[in-house]
């Protein structure tokens, strides 16, 4: 009798008109026309069940309908929750994301019927909830989603964790790595995770936290993921001590997080050992809240793209010099390795950003608002569809290194404009032709160059590979990492990640209580489904000021030149001038310091040995022994040259402007594929 009442409510909006229900159980239904008494309308219907109880016969509908069209009424009757449920169902397979006013331009578009958002609302929640199972229950489906996982995909890692709030068992947090995820990233991956977090957009406002890490491809390769209630000491710490429990500690491990308190100390906290490394952007956005200029600019961003420590150290003493608070900000508050002149060269990635985990984020966020069981499921599937796209590229790759990597290097050897000096057959010294620029040391027998590059990244740098091309009997890729060889590539996706039936058919468990969801704290406003945009986001609003006067655009009113000037005098009596802002300082965002001695952190030159400073001394040393008269009418112009030669701008463009405090516009490149800049610093 559903299905009827169904389809009674679908021929009802589709030949415009409403009806009254005069009786209805579950084995009859009587309606008769809504406009019976107003237009004399003579349609009626009666049906009811037979014998089988499954199916309902139309025993009397002998008149068709003499009333007047209900299209273009502001509220259609018989457009329940329920039909708007049938209808939005496919919808919202497709795309789950849909929200109920995209859903109700979409009734709205195929029905010609306007509908109250409301309803429209109410519709979706039974949609999702006869798709999706009910809300409540998910979280206790965990443990079966657990249960076949260890089932199809043994050895792998499902952590629940509950607490008791007012004797109900509700959950707190889980954390999920699958086993092919773990063998792939320890046998064909380089050492390195970027840890992140983003919220949920659905009913419970969690938190996704992932530990991503890089193939020889420079791909994504998605290992860990979790959620928890917020971003806390306690769930962070609780989420690298199973990383740790996964993967141990491997060699050269290095983690980069941002700048969040609580992902520090979880790190500092698990692996005190590993290489601590933090997103350059974070640190900018920090920076820029309290200083600004042209001289940070210039030399922040080169200071972190600096593969030497003498560059770095050019770059920093520039800042040191012009503005030694902001120096000083840095050391104190952001004194994790943010420069590429400090990274280790066992982990052989140079990123100095976050973006890898960024684009974890990116790639699963369409699916953030479904119910937690389906979502882990969910995000299973999509590593189970990615592992297998990239074993089939692995498939169809021959030859020592990557093709992608080999066609980057034979295409740098195009560009060159360097000069060999060989040493030995092993070492020789590289120079920009003309000898303008710096010079430096490549050991290819040691796989060197004094320029670090080499060892950082693990690909030759464009002096090593002058060297290279230079010899007869030497081939680019015999100096190539190991981590970018097609056999790494194909380790880290040989294993099979299992397909898994629906959560329909997942197996009992036998935990011996019901998980009740967590409690939900109450927001203002509407539910928020993008992040909060930083203050390095921030646009500009679109579109020219129009002028009250002339109603031209692009100037205020007390700039206006075209209008009256008796308009202009009356707006200034009502209005007033305008008022000029006070400029204030803005705080800058406050992160707890370490006070340990961790090797991870930056090292920074002594302000005593400062190469702009030891310049600036000796030079006022030489001014006192020559003495006389000419020190006086000279020193404000040596002063001047010296203050011109600390300002100037070191020859090391950026590899990604559009990230730091540039106002340039750049695109950069696709993110999806590759988190390495395309562009690097010309030494």
């Amino acid at each position: 009798m559903d299905v009827f009442r169904l389809a009674l409510s679908q021929h009802a909006v589709k030949r415009d008109f409403e009806y009254n229900t005069e009786k209805s159980t579950q084995r009859r239904l009587r309606a008769y026309c809504k406009r019976r008494d107003e237009d004399e309308c003579p349609w009626r219907i009666h049906a009811s069940t037979t014998a089988d109880r499954r199916t309902v016969m139309v025993k009397k509908n002998p008149f068709d309908h003499d009333c007047s069209s209900t299209k273009r009424k502001k509220k259609v009757k018989n457009a329940t929750k329920f039909w708007i449920c049938e209808k939005v169902k496919d919808w919202l397979i497709e795309d789950a994301t849909l929200g109920a006013m995209e859903l109700w331009q979409k009734l709205k578009q195929h029905y010609k019927i306007k509908i109250h958002y409301k309803r429209v609302y109410m519709g979706k929640l039974l949609a999702l909830k006869q798709l999706y199972g009910d809300w409540d229950s998910s979280f206790n489906n965990l443990y079966k989603f657990k249960a076949q996982v260890k089932s199809c995909c043994p050895n792998s890692i499902v952590q629940i964790d509950h607490h008791t709030i007012n004797g109900k068992i509700r959950f707190r947090r889980i954390f999920v790595a699958l086993k092919p995820c773990i063998d792939g990233f320890l046998s064909g991956c380089r050492p390195y995770l970027a840890v992140d977090s983003t919220f949920m957009t659905g009913r419970f406002k969690g938190q996704l936290a992932s530990a991503t890490a890089v193939d020889g491809h420079n791909w994504m390769y998605p290992v860990f993921f979790g959620v928890f209630d917020s971003e806390t000491n306690e769930n962070w710490i609780w989420f690298m001590q199973l990383l740790r429990q996964a993967i141990g500690s491997p060699t050269g491990l290095a983690i980069c997080t941002d700048a969040g308190q609580a992902v520090m100390i979880g790190v500092k906290e698990v692996f005190p050992e590993a290489e601590h490394r933090e997103c350059m952007f974070h640190l900018v956005s920090n920076f820029k809240k309290k200083f600004t200029g042209k001289v940070f600019d210039d030399h922040l961003w080169a200071a972190a793209y600096s593969w030497n420590p003498y560059i770095f150290d050019k770059n920093w003493a520039t800042m040191v010099a012009v503005k030694p608070a902001a120096t000083a900000y840095i050391r104190k508050w952001h004194n994790r390795l943010w420069s590429r002149s400090q990274f280790s060269t066992i982990c052989k990635v140079d990123y100095v950003t976050n973006n890898l985990a960024e684009c974890f984020n990116n790639w699963i966020k369409h699916y953030k608002s479904l119910n937690l069981d389906d979502f882990l499921d969910k995000a299973r599937q999509l590593i189970m569809i990615l592992w297998n796209d990239r074993r089939k590229v692995a498939k169809k790759l021959d030859g020592l290194i990557l093709p992608h990597i080999m066609k980057k290097l034979n295409a740098m050897t195009r560009a060159f404009n360097l000069e060999v000096v060989e040493c030995s057959e092993e070492v020789a010294e590289v120079v920009a032709l003309g000898g303008s620029s710096f010079r430096f040391v490549v050991n290819v027998q040691d796989r060197t160059c004094s320029c670090r590059q080499w060892q950082v990244c693990g690909l030759p740098c464009k002096h090593a590979l002058a060297f290279i091309t230079s010899l007869s009997d030497a081939h680019i890729k015999n100096y190539v990492d190991l981590y970018y060889s097609t056999g790494k590539f194909r380790a880290s996706y040989s294993n099979l990640i299992p397909a898994m039936p629906d959560k329909s058919q997942w197996p009992e468990s036998d935990h011996g209580f019901f998980m009740h969801p967590p409690l939900l704290k109450a927001t203002a406003g509407r539910p928020k489904t993008e992040r909060y945009k930083g203050c390095s986001d921030k646009k500009r609003k679109k579109g020219k000021h129009l002028c009250p006067i002339c109603k031209d655009y692009g100037h205020h009113w007390h700039n206006c030149k075209k209008g009256n000037p008796d308009d202009i005098a009356a707006m200034l009596a009502i209005r007033e001038p305008p008022k000029k802002r006070a400029k204030t300082s803005k705080t800058a965002l406050s992160i707890v310091p370490y006070e340990d001695g961790a090797p991870t952190r930056m090292l920074f030159p002594p302000p005593s040995q400062s190469l702009e400073t030891t310049t600036k001394k000796k030079r006022e040393h030489d001014n006192t022994e020559s003495g006389g008269s000419k020190r006086s009418k000279t020193g404000s112009i040596k002063k001047a040259k010296t203050k011109k030669k600390v300002a100037e701008k070191i020859p090391v463009p950026l590899d990604n402007p559009a990230m730091g405090t540039r106002s340039r516009k750049f695109n950069p490149p696709n993110p999806a594929i590759s988190t390495r800049s395309k562009r690097r610093p010309s030494l």
